[in-house]
């Protein structure tokens, strides 16, 4: 009898778990096909009775090709195959008169940020929307290259900034592995395989080659920035040895265009687009999915292996590193 009380409970509450569970899906798929679009303070706006207005690109975190890869199939906020998807869907939308690239970002990966950098500036040259960049927090190396392909530059007097410059690195744990007694052995088909090995020196060599892949993607920042930004190389040079400012020093050495919140570069957006002031915002849609993830900490959770993994492989990025 106490077997068959026991089994009921564990029926009644398994179709309890069900009954929350399918719910809970079926309020998920309910929000992500009704918030597609918003304004800016929030409202549902139904895609056939929209006016034109501003659309938003969210260039977040660490810039990588495809992000982290997420939970359950979310992308990562800082993937360019995500970012540049958006951007051209904002190019190609009709009802899109602007566009403003909310950056909060250390910079990343190279080859990540110059597609960005790409899409971007066809989108200024081609399509000819207005673009607006509007800085956080954090709009450095990677970041600040993205932004450069703006239009107008935008930032917070106490957002860092700058950072133009690329790095590689890699720990040296030679000693360690000497004072644990740990050898590696190492096959190679060539002397530069195992360039930035932690198990022992790097030679005069394989710094030289390393040295000489920095400078070509450092120049091609300088040029890129300079085209962006309509300066002379000369004039930038002098900044660009990797130093981070803020707001108000970045608007002193032409680095940015104005200071403002990203009302305010919102705002901007509108005037270039000669739109009313009170021009809808289309803001990103936001994946209840991913909301939820980040809630119980398990999207951080992933991003932070992502990370670990990243940071032991030897990377050559356009990207601040505090």
């Amino acid at each position: 009898m106490k077997e068959y009380q026991m089994d009921k409970n564990r029926k009644i509450l398994i179709s309890i778990f069900a009954f929350v569970l399918l719910s809970l899906l079926l309020s998920l798929f309910q929000i992500y096909f009704t918030m597609d679009r918003k304004a800016a303070k929030g409202s549902v706006l139904n895609y056939m009775e929209s006016s034109p207005g501003v659309g938003v690109v969210r260039i977040s975190g660490a810039i990588t090709m495809s992000g982290d890869g997420g939970t359950l199939g979310v992308a990562s906020a800082g993937g360019a195959d995500a970012i540049v998807a958006r951007l051209d869907e904002l190019a190609n939308d009709p009802m899109i008169k602007a566009i403003v690239v909310r950056i909060d970002s250390p910079g990343g990966t190279v080859a990540a940020t110059q597609e960005i950098f790409a899409k971007l500036m066809k989108i200024r040259r081609v399509v000819k929307k207005p673009l607006v960049a509007s800085m956080g927090d954090l709009a450095a190396s990677g970041g600040y290259y993205s932004a450069s392909a703006c239009d107008f530059l935008m930032a917070n007097q106490g957002t860092i900034t700058a950072s133009i410059g690329v790095i590689a690195s890699a720990p040296n744990l030679k000693g360690l592995f000497e004072k644990l007694g740990i050898k590696m052995n190492v096959i190679k088909s060539g002397k530069y395989k195992d360039i930035l090995s932690t198990s022992r020196d790097m030679t005069s060599d394989e710094q030289a080659l390393l040295q000489q892949m920095i400078d070509s993607s450092y120049n091609q920042f300088l040029k890129d920035v300079s085209l962006g930004r309509n300066i002379p190389i000369d004039d930038i040079r002098p900044v660009a040895d990797g130093r981070v400012m803020n707001g108000d020093a970045a608007l002193e050495h032409h680095l940015i265009d104005g200071l403002g919140t990203y009302d305010d570069a919102l705002d901007k957006a509108r005037e270039l687009a000669k739109l009313p002031p009170d021009a809808p915002v289309y803001d990103e849609s936001r994946d209840p999915f991913k909301a939820i993830l980040n809630a119980v900490g398990m999207s951080s959770h992933i991003s932070m292996e992502k990370e670990v993994v990243s940071r032991a492989m030897p990377l050559i990025e356009y990207r601040y590193l505090p």
